[in-house]
């Protein structure tokens, strides 16, 4: 694919991303335009048993056959048929596994939106799947590309000790919890001290809820919020010797166009910007944390050993 425009797939329009990345690759005028891509297809899907899924498609749709051309097909293979590349944007992640093996035998990169799956052992099943098909597969968050947290890591004198922070999770009881959008903490703390924890706690007082995790080699994490509030994501890192803020310093399409430059990267043969057994470890860290809230914040083991 080298320097040719990359032709995109989208799987999923129940996410504001679809219409959002759309905008970003196809308006050259854009203040925040990135260059190298282009959404060629889509396939609509949406979750009939989750109205915040199925009730967003038409919208989307609309907005992007309308104001972009991009025509949705009647299946993910005729997606992926027209395009070097497929962008899993259903913020269902229960479906996620079944969406990319209709994808992986093609062996096209795939970059699936978070979460990348809604369990551990489906996430799991998932690299197994990219293994057996040699198909080239990462996930993430945006905020891992928030220009406050990059400023937060350029400022360390050190390698990062501890970790505090607060955002927004709206809780969905019997789906996901709050593992689909208390991701973004979750993530940012991994982009900061990378893989490694091993132990979880998860408390709650009413609205109020606090997770704490412990790495291997005596980091430590929390992450708090109230879900009555409406809290911008943030907090602050230590080193040896300072303490750090991490503030938001910019807007969503700063940090949209900062993932697809780098997804572009990925698609063109790059390296994966966040490696998959990353990945699957915050998957586990959110599913052990909500077992610990059902158990009143019992500490936790993660599950599987070494991820």
């Amino acid at each position: 694919m080298s320097d040719e425009v990359i032709k995109i797939g989208i799987v999923g329009l129940d996410s504001s991303h679809a219409v959002q990345y759309a905008k970003l690759l196809h308006e050259t005028e854009h203040a925040h335009h990135v260059p190298g891509g282009r959404i060629v297809a889509a396939y609509a899907g949406g979750s009939l048993d989750w109205q915040l899924s199925h009730g967003r498609v038409a919208g989307f749709r609309q907005e992007l056959e309308e104001g972009y051309a991009v025509p949705v097909l009647d299946s993910i293979e005729e997606v992926v048929a027209v395009a070097d590349a497929i962008m899993i944007l259903t913020i269902d992640g229960r479906v996620h596994v079944e969406q990319f093996t209709a994808v992986a035998a093609s062996g096209k990169p795939v970059y699936i939106d978070k979460p990348l799956t809604a369990t551990t052992a489906d996430a799991r099943q998932l690299a197994s799947i990219a293994e057996q098909n040699d198909c080239r597969v990462f996930s993430s968050s945006v905020w891992r590309y928030a220009v406050g947290l990059r400023d937060a890591m350029a400022a360390l004198s050190g390698p990062a000790r501890h970790l505090s922070l607060h955002g927004t999770w709206p809780v969905h009881p019997g789906l996901h919890g709050w593992i689909w959008y208390g991701i973004h903490q979750v993530e940012i703390a991994y982009a900061v001290l990378g893989a490694g924890c091993r132990k979880v706690a998860c408390s709650c007082h009413g609205a109020s809820e606090v997770i704490t995790a412990y790495w291997s080699d005596g980091r430590t994490v929390t992450i708090a919020t109230n879900h009555d509030e409406n809290l911008t994501n943030g907090g602050w890192v230590a080193d040896a010797e300072a303490t750090h803020a991490i503030e938001v310093k910019d807007g969503m399409h700063e940090r949209y166009a900062a993932f697809l430059q780098c997804a572009l990267a990925f698609y063109r043969g790059g390296p994966a910007p966040v490696s998959l057994s990353e990945t699957i470890e915050t998957i586990a860290l959110m599913e052990t944390a909500w077992s610990s809230r059902e158990q009143g914040g019992v500490l936790l083991h993660l599950p599987g050993g070494e991820l």
